[in-house]
């Protein structure tokens, strides 16, 4: 439940990620067809929900992105573990190569080094993510 309270709060994002600003351009209840912007430095992404199941999973492409990419998806899932979860992350990017590869290569690197600092975050913050 934390964890899914921290992937739908906007700011949480700049503070395990290296984003700037998530600023979420639907209003709630968030689901299919929900978008947001992502601020990353000074290059921007507009994305689009495509798989919401409340409390589980989240996937997105990249409508339109300042970034030199043709395509983008990620997709995010909790899975409920009794006393725990387990966080999984699954993402690819299409570009001119090595643009492509090498957004792809950071964007995996960047979720591996900001894991702890979510798992951080959640348990420095109890009450904001409804521990």
């Amino acid at each position: 439940r934390a964890v899914w309270a921290a992937m739908v709060d906007g700011p949480a994002w700049s503070e395990w990620l290296p984003i700037s600003r998530v600023t979420w351009t639907s209003p709630q209840p968030f689901g299919i067809g929900t978008t947001r912007t992502v601020e990353i430095d000074r290059m921007e992404v507009q994305e689009t929900f495509f798989a919401w199941d409340e409390g589980r999973r989240m996937a997105f492409r990249f409508d339109r992105s300042s970034f030199p990419v043709r395509a983008a998806v990620e997709d995010y899932r909790v899975i409920d573990r009794g006393e725990h979860c387990t966080f999984e992350w699954r993402g690819r990017v299409d570009g001119v190569f090595p643009i492509g590869w090498l957004l792809g290569t950071q964007l995996r690197k960047g979720i591996r080094k900001g894991l702890p600092k979510l798992e951080r975050l959640i348990r420095d913050n109890p009450q904001r993510f409804g521990l």
